[in-house]
């Protein structure tokens, strides 16, 4: 089964596919600002801690306490660790500002893996070993779910990088958005394609996908058994370069943090 699959229904990577085309898109300025400014409810706290202290996989977790009530988002970056524009928003985000509720980020998820600029860790996959129903089954896994268990996040984004296109390229998954069912994919695909996609490449416009939460995914089991409203964010290394998928990447995270009530944009979206 191909990667696809598993992400709309439930299969592995395979191939490759060269980049090359610089292709910096515009960006929606006011919402990014919104993101990185102080909140007008006043200064954010911010905490860290260390999932699987002392072992191998420790990753510092971040959370950040807008001073008003809210919901609950958690970030993602480096589940794979060759994918490094996830883990570099992610680093970033954790100086982004909630306007209200709290945003928790782990920019490292797979420390191991992203010391070696490898997609996979000790344990092989580690977005394949959180199974519908089981307890995830790496120690890696398991040190994840239990803090996202203790914070039961109202929204998960996932950050990735594919090297292809989804729906030009069969066996790759890139510029697109799976969802859970409850989650604003369609509209989170088009804002990206108002502010990011540039007209000379109408082939990188993104596909929104739900998910029917069969497979062991970290964003499937956090809708599957919390409820939580989860997105996987696929950008692609296919005519691309590293400042626009890392840009496409920052407008993702900064549009699902708007549409769930973190941010408060003016008017942004």
């Amino acid at each position: 089964m191909r990667r696809r699959t598993l992400l709309t229904t439930g299969g592995v990577l395979a191939g490759t596919v060269t980049a090359g085309l610089a292709s910096r898109p515009s960006s929606n300025d006011p919402l990014l600002a919104a993101a990185r400014a102080p909140s007008d409810a006043g200064e954010a706290e911010t905490q860290t801690e260390r999932i699987l202290p002392d072992t191998d996989h420790e990753t510092p977790l971040y959370e950040i306490d807008s001073p008003r009530d809210g919901p609950t988002a958690m970030i993602f970056g480096g589940v794979h660790g060759d994918e490094r524009s996830g883990i570099a928003v992610a680093r970033e985000v954790v100086d982004w500002r909630p306007d209200a509720g709290t945003l928790v980020v782990v920019p490292e998820t797979n420390r191991v893996a992203v010391e070696n600029d490898e997609r996979e860790g000790i344990d092989g996959d580690l977005n394949r070993q959180f199974p519908a129903g089981r307890e995830p089954t790496s120690e890696l896994a398991r040190g994840l779910w239990n803090a996202v268990e203790r914070r039961e996040p109202d929204v998960v984004l996932d950050l990735h990088r594919s090297l292809g296109v989804y729906g030009l390229h069969q066996e790759f998954v890139g510029q697109a958005v799976f969802h859970s069912p409850d989650a604003r994919g369609d509209e989170l695909a088009d804002a990206l394609d108002a502010d990011g996609v540039p007209w000379y490449l109408p082939f990188h416009r993104f596909t929104a996908r739900e998910t029917d939460l069969s497979s062991p995914l970290l964003f499937q089991k956090a809708a599957r058994e919390l409820e939580s409203t989860a997105y996987l964010f696929e950008t692609t290394e296919f005519l691309l370069d590293r400042e626009t998928r890392l840009e496409l990447t920052r407008l993702a995270t900064a549009h699902v943090l708007s549409m769930h009530g973190l941010l408060e944009t003016g008017g942004a979206e």
